[in-house]
């Protein structure tokens, strides 16, 4: 199994407990994000295991990596600012689109019997944007439905087939979701680590995962440190559990970024540090060696699988697609 996490506007930088977030509060998994070494941080397993990989966000071409063209990469393989030849942010452009739509990582998987899903679940207004405003959607959206799997939603959440965006649902509490009352079971607070712990479980029928976390690049554009210091425990707890169950000769724990942001809390934008790729478990070493930018960590995954057809693909197509 490959459990794919994604987390918004992650970079790596320096030690710097004044600007960096993960310098001054991350302890174990997320600590080497901060500058801090592996072998001073708290984690449940050897050091020597675990792979953090500074990941080009730029892909050649200049400016602020931004959100839509690089997550397109991350999830395609192909580089999208190298197609549009800009960095786009927000939601995907027509030519993102149908990149995605061709070349969208759990559509291609499926299609070579790689059972691939997306676990995010999403609430009823959600779910109604999509069909009302499909051109207004997230590049993660477009990658579950090029793939004809459906969107989860709060009914999935329920029965534990897929995560909600903050892990333990306290957002899900203020958010003024009309359609749950009070003392509905999705409102009591999810602890993180038993998440974690429950990952392998759960999830074990897919040969890949993905889920997405984005409150860090919110985090990161409101410059907020004190939820900082929440997302960041959130976060290592659910890992730890996660590091805990996972048997590295069977699975592989990926976690990466489109860009930096959190990392610098001195100002809200987007940085130009090199975003976070973390692995762990099978084929870990391989994927440290040859993961440089965000569009090789797909080329990457279909080697897992053999799939050396949708490979050769997505190498000699990715620059064949008219711009916008």
């Amino acid at each position: 199994m490959i459990f794919y996490v994604f987390l918004d506007g992650v970079g790596i930088a320096n030690y710097d407990p004044k600007s960096n977030p993960f310098s001054r509060f991350a302890k174990g998994f997320l600590a080497p994000v901060g500058g801090i070494p592996k072998s001073d941080a708290d984690l449940p397993v050897l050091p020597s295991r675990l792979h953090y990989i500074k990941t080009d966000a730029h892909m050649g071409v200049p400016g602020l990596p931004q959100s839509a063209t690089g997550q397109t990469a991350l999830w395609t393989g192909i580089p999208g600012p190298k197609v549009l030849d800009r960095h786009v942010s927000g939601f995907p452009t027509i030519t993102l689109r149908k990149i995605i739509a061709q070349y969208s990582m759990i559509k291609v998987l499926n299609e070579h019997g790689y059972l691939s899903d997306f676990l995010n679940c999403f609430s009823p207004p959600y779910l109604k944007h999509v069909e009302e405003k499909p051109k207004l959607v997230s590049a993660s959206t477009l990658v579950q439905l090029a793939s004809g799997r459906p969107l989860k939603n709060f009914e999935d959440l329920r029965n534990e087939r897929g995560l909600y965006m903050d892990l333990t649902h306290e957002i899900m509490g203020t958010m003024g979701i009309d359609m749950l009352k009070q003392g509905d079971p999705l409102l009591e607070r999810r602890d993180p680590y038993e998440l974690g712990k429950q990952t392998k479980i759960r999830f074990s029928h897919y040969q890949l995962a993905l889920y997405e976390y984005f409150l860090t690049d919110k985090v990161g554009h409101a410059m907020d440190w004190e939820k900082a210091e929440r997302v960041i425990q959130n976060l290592e707890d659910f890992f730890r559990g996660i590091l805990e169950t996972l048997d590295p000769e069977k699975d592989l724990l990926i976690v990466s970024s489109d860009h930096g942001n959190m990392e610098d809390l001195s100002q809200k934008n987007h940085t130009e540090n090199p975003a976070a790729t973390i692995l762990y478990g099978k084929n870990a070493d391989r994927f440290a060696e040859n993961i440089h930018s965000l569009a090789d960590i797909v080329p990457e995954i279909y080697k897992t699988f053999g799939m050396e057809e949708a490979l050769q693909n997505t190498k000699t197509n990715e620059f064949l697609i008219k711009s916008d």
